[in-house]
């Protein structure tokens, strides 16, 4: 049977492999490799076969030699003989039962057998209808409780809530945010964070980790508790679990003040940052934990009200979260030249990237809010700048004398509207225009007339070959001399479909010739270009350009998950252009 390759599917593999050998007894060496292995591939923001494609297995954190050999072969073949080979020797039905919450895989192994259960496909269903009938209650480990627990969890999956599913990142900051506000309003509570992937802001989160620093931490937990819930998943003097009634799962953790810092650290993660902190510390004769630091030679422990004074403990600056990934920056952090200085949010001058509700018949959907909304909104949002980039009028439905036409009519309404105005804000009239199959744009020549600048980008054939691919984004790239923006760059919808394939060193060199900034689209189900893709062309010397594809007036707000992936690529200011005041962004932009 052919094995799928998504992230979420690999991820969802190695795990597999990893319950496989446990049941089987395999070492836990083995064990922890592999699940290791699933978290990292889980994180990634770029898909793992494009970074097969481009030979950088080996940059994924967590991936050694074997695991990297097992998923060349399965990238090359679509199988893994010795995947296959193990998963002969575990009842097919066990796998099935893992994506049920709180069933690990010996509990799944001892159901199966016991209650042989035969059929992969409905082993839920079996297993649900043994534990209706009373028949998991008498085995051994379990008891009525266990039995009662079994079909509540049943139940939350079959509702969709599993807990492996992950959510775009502006859903968790959205649930995160309500109940850290919840928090905050207790009075013994002095400090709140987001932990892991939110804090570090990946583009996909799992369950959400909130941090509380208190001196009561048992009145905290209990005042967390009583946040609105389907469940208590888990509950002790050091924090709780709770399943919300939206299926998601939230996880506090409590900590004294005098010891937050370390406890912050510890677990904003990754993984493969702590473990390289956790090494470098023993260089300095320091053992690091979520309590503090522990001096080998006298046994002294040291605690942490902050994290910078944790990492000044190590002779290491302050390392921001989202630059926790284990890609250098511990090294880094000890080069003369220092971290990179992080684009922040306040820096955004403007955004180009936005559809308003003008009515002609576009290749796509039109936006929901008018010219004048948006403006009002950048003024509020502190902008000198916005670009109107509606998409290209439909090619199927209009000739080319039509389409120049339309596009001379959106030039002088947008003028007159602009000027109209009294914002004081500068309007850039702009065309978002597809990239077709074979590399044209979807914009007539003649209708270039009527903007200022085009952001180009693919809508369409995202299954090209790689080779097909990159000739067709480079002949796009120079098409017309106003191109100046390759907009979301790999296509990519997160959870819903994989990115482009391409040569992206090509891509991002052509770029660089012709001064074309990359996009990195601030839309949640985008964030495109991904973080790893950004950190790639940040090290070349690319230029950005931070948007957020509004389609209606309160998506220019998402403008900050655009910042996010910028600064998980270790983007400075001086590398995005619409950070430029209006007059050096206008010489950019118009080459004049």
């Amino acid at each position: 049977m052919k094995m799928e390759t998504t992230n979420g599917e690999i991820a969802q593999l190695l795990r597999r492999v990893a319950a496989a050998y446990q049941i089987l007894g395999e070492n836990r060496f083995k064990i922890i490799a592999y699940e290791r292995a699933a978290d990292s591939i889980e994180h990634l923001t770029s898909e793992t076969k494009d970074l097969w494609d481009n030979q950088k297995l080996g940059d994924i954190p967590g991936i050694g030699e074997a695991i990297a050999k097992h998923l060349d072969e399965l990238f090359r073949t679509g199988n893994v003989s010795h995947f296959v080979s193990v998963f002969n020797k575990v009842p097919a039905a066990v796998f099935p039962l893992l994506s049920v919450p709180g069933l690990g895989p010996k509990k799944a192994y001892k159901l199966v057998t016991e209650l042989k259960l035969s059929n992969a496909n409905y082993a839920v269903e079996e297993l649900e209808r043994a534990a209706n009938a009373g028949k998991v209650a008498p085995l051994e480990g379990f008891g009525g409780k266990s039995q009662a627990d079994i079909l509540a969890a049943i139940a939350t999956y079959k509702r969709g809530q599993i807990k492996e599913h992950r959510m775009e990142l502006s859903s968790a900051d959205s649930i995160a945010q309500e109940v850290m506000e919840y928090l905050k309003k207790h009075a013994s509570v002095s400090r709140v964070d987001a932990l892991g992937s939110l804090r570090r802001q990946v583009s996909t989160i799992g369950d959400i980790d909130i941090a509380v620093a208190t001196k009561k931490p048992e009145e905290v937990v209990d005042y967390f508790v009583r946040v609105p819930h389907q469940k208590i998943v888990e509950k002790g003097p050091k924090g709780a679990t709770l399943l919300l009634h939206n299926g998601r799962q939230v996880d506090l953790r409590v900590q004294k003040p005098e010891s937050y810092g370390a406890m912050l650290q510890y677990f904003t993660g990754s993984k493969n940052h702590n473990i390289r902190l956790r090494s470098y510390g023993l260089t300095k004769g320091k053992s690091l934990n979520e309590y503090g630091m522990k001096d080998l030679k006298t046994g002294r422990m040291r605690s942490f009200r902050t994290e910078e004074g944790f990492y000044k403990e190590l002779g290491l600056p302050w390392i921001a979260p989202e630059l926790r990934e284990d890609k250098g920056e511990i090294e880094q952090s000890l080069n003369p030249s220092g971290l990179p200085k992080l684009v922040e949010v306040s820096d955004m001058k403007g955004d180009l990237h936005i559809h308003t509700n003008y009515q002609f018949e576009s290749s796509h959907d039109l936006g929901i809010s008018s010219l004048a909304e948006h403006l009002d909104r950048a003024v509020q949002l502190g902008y000198d700048y916005i670009g109107i980039s509606d998409h290209n009028p439909s090619i199927t439905n209009h000739t080319v004398s039509q389409i120049a036409e339309i596009m001379k009519r959106r030039k002088e309404s947008y003028e007159s509207l602009a000027k109209a105005q009294d914002r004081h804000i500068k309007v850039f009239i702009m065309c978002e225009v597809d990239i077709l199959a074979n590399g044209t744009l979807a914009l007539p020549a003649s209708a270039f007339d009527y903007v200022d600048a085009v952001i180009v980008s693919l809508h369409s054939s995202f299954t090209q070959e790689k080779k097909k691919t990159t000739e067709r984004l480079l002949k796009a790239l120079g098409a017309h001399p106003k191109v100046r923006i390759l907009g979301h760059p790999t296509g990519r919808l997160l959870t819903k479909r994989e990115g482009a394939d391409a040569d992206w060193a090509a891509v991002f060199a052509e770029c660089r010739k012709r001064d074309i900034a990359l996009e990195i689209n601030a839309y949640p189900s985008r964030l495109d270009l991904p973080d790893d893709l950004v950190f790639d062309a940040v090290k070349e010397g690319n230029k950005f350009c931070i948007d957020t594809d509004s389609h209606a007036v309160g998506q220019m707000d998402m403008m900050r998950y655009g910042v996010s992936v910028a600064r998980r690529g270790w983007c400075e200011k001086s590398a995005i252009v619409n950070t430029l005041e209006y007059n050096e962004f206008r010489k950019w932009l118009l080459k004049s």
